[in-house]
Formats: structure tokens, C-alpha cells, sequence
């Protein structure tokens, strides 16, 4: 889905879910939002079923995708950022410009880690499966992430 679609979806398929599936769970305990029993059933069970939906919304766009293209992103400016301070080890396979990199990678909360297949085939501080968020839940996302690459 488009990503600007999602943006303007997710938000109001995921209110009126939730309402929704509140306004049905809360006839459990006694509070009646609806005249009979199947409505109260049917708006539990759509509430669910809209809350599910946006999350196959946020999962179909590319909005899911921010955690690994901001680690992407990360990857390029501090490559930029290498170059820029080493302009005479651009051209060649330094050490110097290697450390440079992951240096600035940690700096910026990552850690390197050649664990990924796609690491495997080419070990170099540009690759940005060679590297791990450091923050516990960014990590999750991020290897679920490029688990499915």
C-alpha cells in the first residue's frame, strides 16, 4: 500500500477499532453500548478485525521498513562522513576508513556484527547487515527486518 494511504488509514482504522472493540469488551462488564447481545458481539469482533487490519496496513507499507532504512541512512552519513575527513583512503580498501566507520556506527548506537548472511558475502563497514541497533527494542524490529530481506 501507498505510504501517504497508509498514513491518512492506519490512524482512523485503528481508532475506530479500538473503540469499537472497547465498546463490544466492555458489555462483559456490564456497560451496554448496544441493544443486543449480537451487536455488542459483532462490534467486539469488528473492533478486532479493523485493529488487525491496520496492522496489516502498517506491515504492507513501507512505513514498516523505517527501522532498517534508518539504519541505511546511518550507514551512508557516516560513510560521507569517513570520506569526508579521509579523502586519500576513498579510493582504496583501508583499515583506516573501515574502523572509521564503524567507529561512527557506534557512535551512533549500532554494533557491528557479521551474523547476517549478506554480511558473509561482503564483510565491509558499508554494509548495513553488518550491523545490530544496541537498544534492546530496536533490535527486534531490526532483525525481523532484515531476517525477511
Amino acid at each position: 500500500m501507498n505510504q501517504d494511504m497508509a498514513t491518512f488509514i492506519a490512524p482512523l482504522t485503528l481508532l475506530l477499532g479500538g473503540g469499537l472493540f472497547a465498546a463490544g469488551a466492555l458489555s462483559f462488564l456490564d456497560i451496554h453500548f448496544f441493544k443486543t447481545k449480537f451487536g455488542e458481539r459483532a462490534a467486539l469482533a469488528g473492533g478486532l478485525a479493523l485493529i488487525v487490519l491496520t496492522e496489516f496496513i502498517f506491515a504492507s507499507s513501507n512505513m514498516s521498513a523505517r527501522f532498517f532504512n534508518g539504519q541505511r541512512n546511518d550507514v551512508l552519513e557516516c560513510r560521507l562522513a569517513a570520506e569526508t575527513a579521509l579523502p586519500d583512503e576513498r579510493s582504496k580498501s583501508s583499515v583506516v576508513m573501515h574502523d572509521h566507520i564503524v567507529g561512527c556506527m557506534n557512535g551512533l548506537g549500532y554494533e557491528w556484527t557479521a551474523r547476517h548472511s549478506r554480511c558473509q558475502e561482503g564483510p565491509v563497514a558499508t554494509n548495513p547487515f553488518c550491523y545490530l541497533p544496541v537498544r534492546p527494542f530496536d533490535r527486534i524490529v531490526t532483525e525481523l527486518q532484515i531476517r525477511f530481506e
